[in-house]
């Protein structure tokens, strides 16, 4: 059955350096919210240098729900969530990645299905779409090792940490995402480890890729990932 149009939802769309398809990706995702009862859409640009800013605020000016922030030094994606988090004033905030590889019409069943379960974060889970053929062999490799490791470290309930789109309500956000001290590839797990300390819920739920996503990794962001891991696991005994 279709879901109700969600209400009271702030969607936060972090973007650097997107400058070819951001003004069509703010187009897709304030159409998917026209008909929401009451949403918002904050686009962060995190200092990009090229036209990025500029495009996107000319994208805007169409559609009232939509807001561009930004400023002009790179603080990465978690830095980029702080800033939209400080700007948004709805109760249900959703995270998702400006490129849109994770396509903005599978909204409303996604934050219909946070609300039918009554927890605190609901993050997506792609591993379904993560098919030979549509992902590299290396990257779905690379993922499942990343899982592994999380699991035996944190022993969240969720696989997927770093899945670019994810649900929280706001009171999980407040005390939390101001804090965080990693603001890079492996924020969105020091940010779901601080939630759970802290008693919050969460789940996953399968989401959908859009047709030829794939995703590329370097030897320096593995060597961050695997770093900011560690970090966060010795920091996560004081909190």
């Amino acid at each position: 059955m279709p879901h109700p149009p969600p209400s009271g939802v702030a969607i936060l769309m972090p973007v650097y350096q997107l400058e070819p398809a951001i003004a069509a990706n703010i187009d897709r995702v304030a159409a998917v919210v026209k008909d929401w009862p009451s949403a918002e859409v904050i686009v962060i640009d995190d200092g990009s240098t090229d036209r990025t800013r500029e495009q996107a605020e000319k994208a805007a000016a169409s559609h009232e729900r939509v807001t561009v922030i930004g400023y002009t030094t790179n603080r990465g994606k978690g830095g980029a969530l702080q800033e939209g988090f400080s700007h948004s004033t709805l109760e249900t905030i959703v995270f998702i990645d400006s490129d849109l590889d994770l396509p903005p019409e599978q909204l409303p069943v996604f934050v219909g299905e946070f609300n039918r379960l009554g927890v605190d974060v609901l993050a997506g889970a792609k591993r379904s779409s993560m098919t030979s053929g549509r992902y590299p062999t290396v990257r779905r490799l690379l993922s499942l090792c990343f899982v592994a490791v999380n699991r035996l470290l944190f022993h969240l309930p969720i696989r997927e940490t770093q899945t670019g789109l994810k649900v929280f309500r706001r009171t999980a956000l407040e005390t939390t995402l101001p804090d965080l001290a990693t603001l890079g590839y492996a924020f969105d797990l020091e940010l779901l480890v601080r939630i759970r300390k802290q008693g919050g819920t969460m789940a996953e739920t399968p989401v959908t890729l859009a047709k030829g996503s794939s995703s590329g990794i370097s030897l320096s962001t593995l060597w961050e990932m695997g770093r900011d891991t560690i970090k966060i696991w010795f920091r996560s005994f004081r909190w």
